[in-house]
């Protein structure tokens, strides 16, 4: 059974340039709620975000638009990120300057942005953000993905494709270096060498995908042979680093079931977060083919694993199972998040350092007047002077939807 495939709809990708500052960027008080205006919420009038509990998620961004979506955030530097998404069939996009999110002007022509579609966001710089925006082919599906980048002073349009519907990870080192990568299906990643993208050979197959270049480029997944992979284990964790001409596999721990084993036990990766050379973080999840037996076992919490420059070791990682589809992201005051897309982000936890035991973060506060679920999705954050968690805020059944941020700070 392949697992990665359902994981990879969840996706967090986690990023800001290693070594660069973080200067926090000014919080509303405590006391004082925010507002924002919301068109088409059951009931008319402004809907009021709660403030925060200390320590906690605030809300910083509500679109004042139904329908609308947020499924990428980079960082671009130490006061600077962007956000993409989608505003019914159109693109989204919100650059945040120090201060606020605010709508920012989207590419010329950028094309419609079919329904469920993502739309990537990456950056190195400032004066180095890209887009993948999804590309329609005859029969009106997403056929390819196509790159734009800004420059710092205007949007244009990266020559060539990517020839896939979908990417599991992108991450940009530069202008000339730009890299994807395809998910469980395909070996391979994409590369953008400032003439062409190139498919370049994987070792292994790739979920998730980060670094910098002065940290290093890492993409974690699994494999399906080597060392602990057997008919009951039949995929073991992968940690693939690009040692600037191929992509080489690095031993990570292996997992295995005690007996009587569960069918078709998998371990893979599917989130990585690098904060240096020596200082890189993967998360996944070791699980099995759920009702084919009477007597299973209970699902373990998910695999937390910190590089330090010479190998991979185990961490600690919260130990409750009942959360689905933990990420990562830098903290705003440093460590790490484990960050899950459960409602109002009731998931969350920071370890400090390696071997650290999780400590688990205050959620969004709820939104008064509006009911049943209130779910974050979580599709991304970055480090900004705060960690920023972006998705759509859904209530009343999904009625109710709005492309939201969320701010830790």
């Amino acid at each position: 059974m392949r697992t990665v495939a359902s994981l990879l709809g969840l996706l967090v990708a986690a990023g800001c340039a290693a070594g660069q500052g973080a200067t926090p960027s000014p919080a509303p008080a405590p006391t004082s709620p925010r507002t924002v205006q919301s068109e088409g919420a059951p009931t008319p009038g402004p809907v009021v975000t709660p403030a925060a509990s200390p320590g906690g998620w605030r809300y910083a961004y509500v679109s004042d638009q139904p329908g609308s979506r947020l499924t990428g955030v980079t960082a671009a530097g130490p006061r600077e990120a962007w956000a993409a998404g989608s505003e019914g069939d159109r693109l989204l996009l919100l650059h945040h300057d120090g201060t606020a999110w605010r709508r920012a002007d989207p590419p010329p022509e950028a094309p419609a942005v079919p329904e469920g579609a993502d739309v990537r966001i990456a950056a190195s710089g400032p004066d180095d953000v890209w887009l993948l925006l999804p590309e329609l082919g005859a029969d009106d599906q997403v056929q390819a993905l196509t790159a734009v980048r800004w420059d710092g002073s205007a949007w244009h349009r990266v020559p060539g494709r990517i020839d896939s519907p979908y990417v599991a990870g992108f991450a940009v080192l530069g202008p000339a270096d730009a890299w994807a990568v395809y998910g469980s299906d395909r070996r391979e990643a994409a590369h953008w060498d400032g003439r062409s993208w190139t498919k370049v050979p994987l070792p292994a197959y790739a979920a998730a995908l980060g670094g910098s270049r002065s940290a290093g480029l890492w993409a974690v997944g699994f494999r399906s042979s080597g060392p602990g992979v057997t008919e009951s284990e039949m995929d073991q964790p992968a940690a693939m680093r690009w040692d600037g001409r191929s992509w080489r596999l690095v031993p990570t721990p292996t997992y295995a079931f005690a007996r009587p084993k569960p069918p078709e036990g998998s371990a893979m990766l599917d989130g990585v977060l690098v904060l240096g050379e020596d200082d890189v973080w993967a998360i996944g999840v070791h699980t099995f083919n759920h009702g084919e037996v009477d007597d299973e076992p209970a699902d373990p919490p998910p695999i937390l694993l910190h590089w330090d420059g010479r190998s991979w070791s185990r961490q600690n990682a919260p130990g409750d199972s009942g959360y689905c589809c933990p990420r990562l992201a830098a903290g705003p005051s440093g460590g790490v998040l484990i960050v899950t897309g459960s409602p109002r982000l009731r998931d969350t936890w920071r370890v400090a350092a390696p071997g650290a035991a999780a400590v688990p973060l205050p959620r969004l506060p709820a939104i008064p007047g509006l009911k049943r679920s209130q779910f974050f999705n979580v599709e991304g954050s970055a480090r900004s002077g705060a960690t920023w968690a972006v998705g759509t805020l859904s209530a009343d059944g999904g009625f109710w939807s709005r492309a939201t941020i969320a701010e830790l700070a």
